[in-house]
């Protein structure tokens, strides 16, 4: 997966779908998690997943993500945990983590490892090359260490 959000908006010139419109739009914290969870898919099976993932319910229909029900259906294991946590910078980013940058009322997720952007949804995030890391998502899944 490279950069399912930015697929998403190019076939969304196509196919003008309000589900589509969604994932293009609102899907980052959807992508960084099948990518925090290490679900190794193309960008067109993450978009497939994201969408399974609104028909389940496990997303809202902004793609808000329901943590527990979205690991559950990926990953078949529960949530022990999940920690908000707010930060200024990276530097003590150090497993791999979902963050969220914010600019000017715009937000963006994406997936953090020492220190440094791994996983972006976007080929381009304005939020994240001029934006700062405002959240962290710290989870824990059970018998997962």
């Amino acid at each position: 997966m490279k950069n399912p959000q930015s697929l998403a908006e190019e076939l969304y010139k196509h196919f003008p779908t309000p589900k589509l419109k969604a994932i293009k739009d609102y899907a980052c914290c959807a992508f960084s998690l099948i990518y925090w969870l290490g679900i190794d898919c193309s960008d067109i099976d993450a978009i497939m997943l994201v969408s399974d993932l609104m028909k389940h319910n496990a997303l809202d229909v902004d793609c808000t993500v329901y943590w527990a029900e979205c690991i559950k259906q990926l990953t078949g294991r529960e949530m022990e945990s999940l920690e908000k946590v707010q930060i200024k910078d990276l530097k003590k980013i150090k497993e791999k983590t979902i963050v969220k940058f914010s600019n000017g009322g715009y937000s963006h997720w994406v997936v953090c490892e020492n220190g440094k952007v791994v996983f972006n949804s976007l080929k381009y995030s304005n939020c994240v090359e001029k934006g700062k890391p405002t959240e962290a998502r710290i989870i824990k899944i059970k018998g997962v260490k």
